[in-house]
């Protein structure tokens, strides 16, 4: 990485903005108006997309530069350059409250690790050394994005239909081992910019941007919590195999309420 963690102007190993179609970004927010009772039933869902999948590290964090740039490098570019926001929290009902600041999205995207090297002078002694590697986060730091959406069954169509509210890069926390949100962006402001990045197309030779890949689910993932009494993620309840089986049975529950409508 060149230059330290206190430089946001070094943020990145080349220059994002060679990357950037100037041209199909649009800044600001994007609403979505409803019309009236245009939702019969909806619900609050949270989609791991796990890093560990081959063709979502290829898609997100394996960082090509242009060919195929991370989206860890997207959005520091977004939170760095464009001044996009970033917050604490993903309730934005209390978003003035929760939005952070230049200083603490340094702090928060900075990486420092020490280690320690044994070189051997002249004399064959042995000294050792410890190194101090200072950096903002990269594509190998993400462990995995977590993807906040409403999912509401539209009262005209009687189809289910997802709206992202937020996205949230994960990072490992040393002190728990757990994945934690670095922080999370509210969609409506960001869709702009990750339309204006050319990302993988795995389906077809079409040129897609980031904003597809998100809104046309080009990525695999899995359920990890549904709105409910207690806000429990489901690993908080369930383990291994049984996580997976509770995110089944959620998306079954919806897909079998979409189809209910249509029976006499």
């Amino acid at each position: 990485m060149k230059g330290g963690v206190g430089s946001p102007g070094n943020y990145s190993e080349y220059n994002v903005k060679d990357c950037f179609l100037d041209s199909f970004f649009y800044s600001g927010f994007k609403s979505k108006p409803f019309k009236s009772n245009y939702i019969l039933k909806g619900s609050t869902i949270w989609r791991t997309v796990d890093l560990e999948n081959k063709q979502n590290k290829l898609l997100l964090s394996t960082d090509k530069k242009c060919e195929q740039i991370s989206l860890i490098e997207i959005i520091k570019f977004g939170l760095f350059d464009k001044k996009l926001n970033a917050f604490y929290s993903d309730n934005f009902s209390e978003a003035e409250k929760t939005v952070m600041s230049s200083k603490q999205l340094s702090l928060t995207l900075s990486y420092k690790d020490s280690s320690e090297f044994v070189s051997f002078d002249s004399n064959g002694n042995e000294t050792k050394n410890l190194v101090v590697e200072k950096r903002y986060l990269i594509a190998k730091d993400i462990v995995n994005f977590l993807i906040k959406e409403d999912w509401i069954i539209n009262s005209y169509s009687g189809q289910l239909e997802k709206f992202i509210i937020a996205i949230a890069p994960l990072v490992r926390d040393k002190r728990t081992d757990k994945a934690v949100p670095l922080f999370w962006l509210y969609y409506s402001e960001w869709e702009g910019l990750f339309n204006a990045f050319i990302a993988k197309n795995y389906l077809s030779d079409q040129k897609i941007t980031y904003k597809d890949v998100f809104e046309k689910n080009y990525f695999s993932s899995q359920i990890s919590k549904e709105i409910n009494l207690f806000d429990r993620p489901i690993k908080s309840v369930h383990r291994g195999q049984d996580s997976y089986l509770e995110s089944e049975i959620i998306k079954e529950k919806i897909k079998n309420f979409e189809s209910d409508l249509f029976q006499n």
